[in-house]
């Protein structure tokens, strides 16, 4: 696996913590890096909606970003036959990205790293991977992740990390023909007090538990 790009490899910028558990995060998530020319980029995309979500992104990398302001894009999908609207922005390609893309892409497909137990340490990354692609099940006081993308093996290290390095006991569920990190009643209010305070105000109904 890839290890972290060093600053003195960066020219102009580093990356800080925050930025780093962000980054994390949003791999886990929504976000990827793609190769552009030599180095890594980071490309931030969500929903119409979500565009509050994608402002507070952009502004913790803002030093970063090829453009002030996100884009809004418009893409039609011929099978369902409608347009989905989205808001996007990138970063700039450089060096500090190449060692966190080593890590989580090989042969340009997203990978969880064997050694995630080392990058996943920070709530904020919980918070934004849950802000992504987490929700809360309407009949329980319990979450879903959807990681439907990754492996079962993947999937077994991402259970395997969140009880590591957050104490949160969680199992992979078959949800259809897909599986998904799930997080029972047992360790929601827990997994809550880890990621709340880093959650949008926009985004506080995806970890809203009942009385």
């Amino acid at each position: 696996m890839g290890s972290w790009a060093s600053s003195d490899m960066i020219p102009n910028a580093e990356l800080s913590h925050c930025q780093r558990a962000i980054i994390i995060g949003s791999l886990l998530g929504d976000a990827c890096l793609e190769r552009n020319g030599k180095h890594y980029r980071l490309r931030i995309e969500h929903g119409r909606t979500q565009k509050a979500y994608v402002l507070w992104k952009c502004k913790m990398f803002t030093e970063l970003l090829t453009e002030a302001s996100p884009m809004q894009v418009k893409a039609f999908h011929l099978g369902r036959q409608r347009t989905y609207e989205s808001w996007r922005a990138y970063t700039k390609s450089l060096p500090v990205f190449d060692g966190i893309g080593e890590a989580f892409y090989h042969s340009r497909r997203k990978v969880i790293p064997r050694n995630l137990t080392e990058l996943l340490t920070d709530p904020l990354s919980l918070a934004v991977w849950h802000m992504d692609d987490g929700y809360k099940r309407s009949d329980c006081n319990a979450f879903r992740i959807n990681t439907d993308s990754f492996s079962e093996e993947e999937q077994e290290i991402l259970r395997e990390t969140m009880a590591k390095n957050f104490g949160i006991q969680c199992s992979v569920h078959k949800k259809g023909k897909y599986r998904n990190l799930y997080i029972p009643k047992k360790s929601a209010r827990q997994f809550v007090e880890l990621v709340k305070p880093h959650v949008l105000p926009s985004l506080l109904y995806k970890i809203a538990l009942a009385p």
